[in-house]
């Protein structure tokens, strides 16, 4: 808690590093009024606890926000409104349920998110509703989370949505079918989701998909008939498996390319 004093009322960038189980926010934040991007990374071997919250009520220009090894908890008493911020990343974070919580009002701390991303986060089991009432949301990325395995059923809702990553999320077993509302989505990437048994029909009505990546999806052995109808579908990812069944929507859609994803076995991810 004994941070010195510093007046940086210019600053937009802010990069704080730690190696600790607890972290006090520096009270210099609060005078930093222009901030644009706060970035928190702690390099110890476990998620560490933020405190002093309260300084975040001061940044009301900050547009993005990068959580890295950090326990987030009670999202909705411990974090003030920031009715600017339009990104938010979540790396290796320990979300301590907080997401599944009915109460986690997202539109109402985020209310001009465009960006919500999730990397290899911990702890939460789907993500909550109200999600489905951030209106200006373009991007929604979940990758590497073990413990997802439901999304929710009102997602059709997001009609700003253009992109979704839901990648190597083993536990999930279907999308919502009220995916085919989605009338601004472009790309969709369900790759390494081995637990997903299905394209839902409703896919079809999506008019604006350019792209799909469904490489190392097992247990998807059969396609809708509706994707027949994907008249903006460019490209198309996929295993082996479901080549063949791609290859007669192809004939469909005119433009279409589909590739078979080479398989390939590397031990580079042993170094991140």
């Amino acid at each position: 808690m004994d941070w010195f004093r510093m007046d940086c009322p210019k600053a937009e960038v802010l990069i704080l590093n730690f190696a600790s189980s607890e972290y006090f926010l520096p009270p210099f934040l609060e005078n930093m009024p222009k901030l644009r991007a706060l970035i928190i990374i702690n390099y110890s071997a476990g998620n560490a606890v933020l405190h002093n919250m309260s300084v975040f009520s001061h940044l009301t220009n900050l547009r993005s926000l990068w959580f890295e090894k950090i326990s987030v908890t009670h999202l909705s008493d411990s974090t003030n409104p920031l009715n600017n911020l339009r990104k938010i990343s979540l790396v290796l974070c320990d979300m301590k349920n907080s997401l599944d919580e009915s109460d986690v009002d997202l539109p109402g701390l985020f209310p001009q998110l465009s960006e919500f991303t999730m990397d290899h986060c911990i702890n939460f089991n789907k993500l909550p509703s109200s999600i489905c009432r951030l209106h200006k949301l373009n991007s929604l990325s979940i990758t590497n989370c073990d413990s997802l395995y439901e999304l929710p059923s009102d997602l059709g809702e997001l009609q700003t949505l253009q992109v979704i990553r839901i990648y190597a999320c083993p536990h999930l077993k279907r999308l919502p079918p009220g995916i085919g509302h989605l009338v601004k989505l472009k790309y969709l990437d369900i790759s390494q989701c081995v637990g997903l048994r299905c394209l839902p029909e409703a896919i079809g009505c999506c008019r604006n998909l350019e792209k799909i990546d469904m490489r190392e999806c097992p247990q998807i052995d059969s396609l809708p008939s509706a994707l027949s109808f994907l008249e903006s579908l460019r490209c198309v990812i996929c295993d082996e498996e479901v080549f063949c069944q791609w290859k007669d929507v192809e004939k469909a859609v005119p433009g279409l390319c589909v590739q078979v994803a080479e398989e390939c076995y590397t031990l580079d991810w042993l170094s991140q």
